[in-house]
């Protein structure tokens, strides 16, 4: 995600305000959880591959699919919020999701952060990981 700028950061955090308004307005995303596990596979498996990275719109959308899933999920921990819930849910929901954002973006931007550093390998093995853990739960019934 070297040289992304903000552009990714801000495509998840719009596309999560997106998906709670959906989720609000009783749009049906099915899958929702399916999804957001299989987006950590798909975006930590393309760090850990570590070969030419995707253009910047492959990132974009990846992350605004994911950010839209997740803010759907986000959805549902506030069924049956009044307004003024609601408002006060999505304005920290966006301020908590930009720092965060901003912050990993900030990180991934540092001298530290190379193609051939250990790190970003690091990051996207760990990821698919828990990715793959997460849709094998959603595949397994407990």
């Amino acid at each position: 995600m070297i040289g992304l700028g903000a552009f990714v950061p801000v495509a998840f955090v719009f596309a999560s305000i997106a998906g709670v308004m959906l989720y609000v307005q009783l749009v049906n995303l099915p899958f929702a959880e399916t999804v957001i596990a299989l987006s950590v596979v798909v975006i930590g498996g393309l760090l850990a591959a570590g070969r030419e990275k995707p253009a910047r719109g492959v990132w974009i959308g990846l992350f605004a699919i994911a950010g839209l899933f997740h803010g759907y999920a986000y959805g549902e921990s506030i069924v049956g919020a009044e307004p003024t819930q609601l408002v006060a849910y999505l304005t920290g929901l966006a301020v908590v999701q930009s720092v965060i954002g901003a912050g990993v973006a900030l990180v991934a931007s540092g001298r530290a952060w190379t193609p051939t550093s250990l790190a970003p390998w690091l990051v996207g093995a760990a990821a698919f990981g828990i990715g793959l853990s997460a849709v094998v739960a959603q595949l397994i019934p407990g």
